[in-house]
């Protein structure tokens, strides 16, 4: 049977920076993936639509704010999703108020 193995001061600090590296490097690579990825976190109730061919803003404000002034909600869109105009393309994924 071997004998256990045995660090001498300088072993040991040569595996602590090793390690203090490795968690490191993980560190770098999750952030750079959750960057990636867009952020990963969402605030609770936020909701989105996926535009279907022949929806509008104001459709969609009516389906889903129907308590609500459309007209008020269709400009929350707009803003939330940075929209040029009101022209919606079905595919499109737009955030909701």
């Amino acid at each position: 049977m071997a004998p256990p193995l045995r660090l001498t001061q300088r072993g040991r600090r040569v595996v602590a920076g090793l390690s203090v590296a490795i968690g490191l490097t993980i560190a770098a690579v999750t952030v750079t993936v959750v960057q990636v990825s867009g952020g990963g976190l969402e605030l609770a109730g936020s909701s989105t639509v996926v535009v279907q061919p022949g929806d509008t803003l104001w459709s969609i404000a009516l389906t889903s704010a129907p308590d609500k002034d459309p007209r008020g909600v269709v400009d929350a869109i707009v803003d939330l999703n940075d929209l040029g105009g009101v022209g919606l393309v079905p595919g499109q994924v737009l955030e909701l108020p």
